[in-house]
């Protein structure tokens, strides 16, 4: 192998290692960083299938207006229609915030994700 060889392939393998290392930072979204959802399957006193959990504020301002988007799939893979619904509360710095709401029909899997919040107030100890 040359010299001009062994530059370029250097320098080939150099810009792909960059590369990688780039698009491995945008892996978490806003919301994963401010909160933590967990939930469980669950249902209504009338017997209708719900998801049920905790919204968990992982920063140090309170947060209010918390809209979550429930997606599922039924026991054939097809996918159910999205649910939103709004978060009744609001979440202080480092606390959590539970939740419960009905979805149309009962799913096989679930995710659950924050679409949308508002931070208000200052930060903790303010």
């Amino acid at each position: 192998m040359t010299r001009r060889g062994l530059a370029l392939a250097v320098m080939l393998i150099t810009l792909a290692a960059a590369g990688t290392a780039l698009a491995q930072g945008f892996g978490a979204s806003a919301s994963d960083r401010v909160f933590q959802v967990t939930w469980n399957a669950a249902t209504t006193r009338r017997g209708q299938p719900a998801i049920e959990g905790y919204v968990a504020n992982q920063t140090g301002y309170s947060y209010r207006g918390i809209e979550l988007a429930v997606d599922g799939t039924d026991t054939g893979g097809r996918p159910l229609p999205t649910t939103t619904f709004i978060v009744n509360g609001e979440v202080s710095a480092g606390d959590r915030l539970y939740f419960k709401n009905a979805v149309p029909q009962a799913g096989a899997n679930y995710r659950v994700t924050v679409r949308s919040y508002e931070r208000f107030g200052g930060g903790a100890g303010m």
